[in-house]
């Protein structure tokens, strides 16, 4: 005698097409509960199905459906997929453009049902009213979190973020020449004592938080080899040390022969520092983790406090403001115009992808532009010349 399945349990039914269709209540992730189905070609897959709905149920793990808006995937995304993943500085990123950008213009549309149209609307509006770096950058998160819906089983089938494009140059600040980058690091060696961390900055192009987050067991002085593995992260627990995001991040860089001296340097003036400390009784912070880059006191040196003595240190130097990427890309463009391949730029610089060095390669060649097309303006102001090259 078949048993009759309890309440809760779900139904498998078979469709006038000859497919199986399984229904099953499952949580979604705003509390509410709907009903959601599964298909199969025959009974056993759909049942399968039905169990896997159930199995995700009992555990309280939310299974979205296909009416889902935007609004409800955001929350799931950012709370189920991109906290638990991605550092906090992402999360915060990601929830930043959801709350302020996507939610107002499309966080009432059902996922399933927006179209490329619609969404390149939206784009647009937001690329006026606010800028077209703002919505490019929306259209990325976008696309992540659809990206994510895809793998659930919810009847996404395609990602439109990646079908609409918006057009917006790349704003990582202006770039120095050589001339002014020596004018910069001669300036920070007179007035401040962090001229190594710039030294780092303009000759290997760091990130601001990489180079806070720098510890002395990644400097090898002797090797002259520096590994890049964590950044310093503001968080919810405070200021911390993260992992970088990727692998190309953490490739090993050689250090240029001028860095070892003020390295060394450094360690030594962090050794007096702790000792001159203690020997008076003020306070000392004990570094657990050595960090490179301290402050007067032993703790670990931020992000902001770093870029407000760069400011600094321009404004001496009688430079103009730099933006906070400037003397990373004034590293990227010096060796564009070393005439370095851009591939070995992206090695320098970590980027994880070529589009990005490709970005100030462009930007970097433009003078060389200039002088081609003024070669091509005065050839074809000779008229005389074109007909001997006719000739020949």
């Amino acid at each position: 005698m078949a048993t009759r399945r309890p309440n809760g349990g779900g139904t498998v039914t078979k469709r006038k097409d000859g497919r199986y269709q399984a229904a099953v209540y499952v949580p979604q992730p705003d509390g509410t509960t709907k009903r959601k189905f599964a298909y199969g070609k025959d009974y056993d897959e759909c049942d399968q199905k039905r169990r896997e709905l159930l199995d995700r149920a009992s555990q309280g793990i939310p299974t979205p459906t296909r009416d889902m808006t935007l609004g409800q995937w955001f929350d799931y995304w950012l709370e189920c997929i991109v906290k638990p993943d991605l550092s906090a500085g992402s999360y915060r990123t990601y929830e930043q453009t959801v709350r302020n950008h996507l939610r107002p213009r499309l966080g009432s549309k059902v996922m399933v049902k927006l179209g490329v149209k619609e969404l390149r609307g939206a784009m647009t509006r937001l690329a006026k009213e606010k800028t077209p770096q703002t919505a490019r950058h929306a259209l990325r998160v976008l696309s992540a979190a659809l990206t994510a819906a895809m793998v659930e089983d919810i009847g996404l089938t395609r990602n439109v973020a990646k079908l609409v494009h918006v057009r917006a140059t790349t704003n990582s600040g202006k770039s120095w020449d050589a001339v002014t980058v020596l004018r910069f690091l001669a300036e920070a060696r007179r007035s401040t004592v962090y001229y190594p961390a710039f030294l780092l900055l303009c000759l290997l192009g760091l990130r601001r938080a990489e180079l806070c987050g720098l510890r002395w067991e990644n400097v090898d002085l002797d090797a002259r080899i520096l590994w890049v593995e964590t950044q310093r992260q503001r968080t919810s627990a405070g200021t911390v040390d993260v992992e970088l995001k990727s692998d190309t991040s953490k490739a090993p860089l050689p250090l240029p022969a001028q860095c070892i001296a003020p390295l060394r340097w450094t360690r030594m003036r962090t050794a007096w520092l702790r000792e001159k400390a203690l020997s008076a009784g003020r306070p000392w912070f004990d570094d657990p983790d050595n960090h490179v880059f301290v402050t007067r006191t032993g703790q670990p040196l931020q992000v902001s406090p770093l870029y407000a003595t760069m400011q600094r240190v321009t404004a001496r130097a009688g430079l103009n403001r730099m933006n906070p990427k400037g003397l990373r890309k004034s590293c990227g463009t010096l060796l564009v115009h070393l005439r370095v391949h851009p591939r070995i730029i992206k090695a320098v610089l970590r980027h994880s992808r070529i589009a990005t060095t490709l970005d100030i390669y462009a930007e970097a060649l433009d003078p060389d532009v200039i002088e081609a097309v003024g070669q091509l303006d005065r050839l074809l102001r000779q008229p005389a010349r074109l007909r001997r090259l006719d000739e020949d």
